[in-house]
Order: C-alpha cells, then structure tokens, then sequence
C-alpha cells in the first residue's frame, strides 16, 4: 500500500482496441482502492468564520463539500465514517459505505459555533485518530479526507502529528480538501477587519504539506464545490484502482494508423470517460502494443503509429497535448496467447497510464 502511494500516485487506466462481434462501446470500471476512509472534518472556531466563495461558513461549505462527495463515492464493499476534531466526535460510526449514508450524519454538525476564544488543537485533533482508537479497529488500506482551514493554534505543530501517524500506520494515506482562502477578495481585509491573508495562507501551506507528508492528494475546496466534474476527478482518484476503459468494435486496417470514421463515437465516448478521471497535474502516457504477427521492427514501428493516432485525436477533442506522451512496445509485451485468434486481438491494443 505505502509503494502504491508513494511511488505511483497514478490511475491505470487500460485502453484496448480490439474486434468483437455485436455493438461499439465504451465502459469504464472502478475497483476498491480502500478498505476503508475517513472524513475528518474541524470544527474549530475558524471554521466558523467566513467563506466568500459561498458568502457562508467555512463549516456550511464542508457540509455542501460532503454532500456532493456522498453522491458520487463508488459503493465498492468498503467502510466509511465521518469524525469531527476539534473537539473530536464520531457523528458517522464506520459501516459499509451506500451513496447517502453521510446524509443523517451531516445533520449533527453544528451550523453555529463560537469563533473566538476557542483553541484549534489541528495537532492535538489528529493525533484523537490513534487516541480514540479510530485506526486501530481497522485493517487494510484506510484513507482519512480531512477537510480544514489548516489553521492551528500557537505552539501546535500539526505536520509532527501526521509523521507520527504515518510512521506508525503505513498502510493510512491522508488527502486534503482545503478551506484555507489565502486569494479571496473580502473588502473589509482593507478596513483592518475581516479574512487575515497570512494566516490563510500558512493554512493552505501547512494543508500542502500534510497532503505530501500523508501520501495523499492535496485540493482547493473552491475548485470542488458546485463542480461535478472535478468532484468525480477527485472521488476517482482517491478511491479507485486500476480503473479501465474498454473500447469495443475499434479496428485498424491492415498496415494503417488512420482512425476510421465509424470509430470516432466510441473513440468521443472515451474522451469523456478520460476528462471525467483526470485532475490537473496529470500525465497521459499512451504506450501501443500489437499481436505477434509480422516481423518485430515492423509491429514496433505500427505500435507506434497507432499510439500517435490515438494522442492525435485525445488532443484535437480536448485532452492537452503538452500532458500526453506516446511510446511503442509492438509484440513485445503480450496479455494473451497470440497463438489463438481472441489472443491476438486482445494483445492489439492502446494503454493509457494517467499518472498524478
């Protein structure tokens, strides 16, 4: 699990481009990548104060966050649960996750708290996940979304709490959605009242840095809210594994890389599946493969082709160029027996590492 994290960071996604009797289609699948996930929500008193995105708290935005989470999170047998720090609270005991179990959940957060006077033990409140037992009753990967301003009371070192815990529990990455608002316009910050910059800002960054000491993802709140597309990027990212999409009834012709026309709908189809799964700072290799038909140096150099023909036509339907890379293997790594006909058609084909 700690290598899956650390060193891939990646979605597989694998596109085969093979014969089959019966329609064209596209489909992509989703495998579990957790066992089990937490989110972690602070309700200090900062997360009471203003977010002008929403004109609304910082606390009523992770409710909105949630909610659209909570629609979009595969049901794939895993356990999720939601716990509050800052004091810490179990509102959503773990229980194998259906789309809508948080719903109730949310209810308990309070819509009002006190702001000021209240301490933001940010370090105090992640270490409550070992203390509470919340990571011990649980085996198998486990990720913990924690959703906070990043701000932390005087003395309180929060990264100290996240290399303690990953040291102890490898198998635990921690991913963040971030509330800090380090580049929100509020009219009164010029008043001397209203959003303090800086202290928004080493939020932001301490959230960066629990993010890359967690092995996890780090992501703006304001680039979620209201925005499916890049909810379900996220979602997929931090709960799916080895995700595919399989195009069926795509062929090339006999010693060619040109896309027919009749293949282009499936080709759009997939498209949308990939700008649905990636998220900005990706990277798409596209590496061409072919059966063990014809003589090696010409199987290399039409894998090759054929990868560009696909890059070719991702980059003229919106998938950036500048993020795609193509290389060929031609015959020489195989996923089936080419000594069969249904063999040689699965080893025809095109895979698209998305890299984060």
């Amino acid at each position: 699990m700690r290598k899956d994290r650390k060193s891939w960071k990646a979605i597989l996604l694998v596109v085969s481009l093979m014969v089959f009797a019966g329609a064209a289609s596209a489909a992509a699948q989703c495998g579990p990548k957790v066992d089990n996930f937490f989110l972690f929500v602070d309700q200090s008193g900062s997360m009471y104060m203003t977010y002008y995105q929403l004109n609304a708290s910082k606390i009523f935005a992770v409710k909105q966050l949630i909610s659209q989470m909570d629609r979009l999170i595969p049901e794939l047998g895993y356990k999720g649960g939601i716990d509050l720090f800052a004091p810490f609270e179990e509102i959503q005991p773990l229980s194998v996750y259906k789309q809508g179990l948080f719903a109730p959940a949310l209810q308990r957060i309070k819509d009002e708290q006190k702001i000021f006077g209240r301490e933001t033990p940010m370090k105090t409140g992640i270490l409550e996940l070992e203390q509470k037992a919340v990571l011990e009753k649980v085996t198998g990967p486990t990720t913990v979304i924690m959703l906070t301003d990043g701000k932390a009371s005087q003395g309180e070192d929060p990264l100290a709490s996240i290399k303690q815990l990953v040291a102890k529990y490898p198998r635990v990455a921690f991913h963040v959605i971030s509330l800090a608002q380090p580049t929100a316009k509020d009219p009164r910050a010029f008043k001397g009242s209203g959003i303090n910059r800086e202290e928004e800002k080493r939020g932001a960054t301490t959230n960066q840095q629990i993010a890359k000491l967690g092995h996890g993802f780090f992501v703006d709140a304001a680039d979620l809210l209201n925005n499916q597309a890049a909810m379900q990027s996220f979602v997929n990212l931090v709960f799916c594994a080895k995700e595919k999409i399989i195009l069926r009834g795509v062929q090339f012709d006999f010693d060619k890389s040109n896309i027919k026309p009749e293949y282009e709908p499936i080709l759009d189809e997939a498209v949308s599946q990939l700008k649905k799964w990636v998220w900005p700072d990706y990277k798409l290799v596209i590496s061409g493969h072919t059966d063990s038909v014809g003589k090696p140096d010409y199987n290399q150099k039409l894998s090759e082709r054929r990868a560009m023909a696909i890059r070719d036509y991702f980059a003229t339907n919106g998938i950036p160029a500048t993020k795609m890379k193509t290389v060929g293997y031609g015959q020489s790594v195989p996923i089936a027996d080419n000594k069969t006909e249904d063999g040689r058609a699965l080893n025809r084909r095109v895979e698209l590492d998305l890299l984060q």
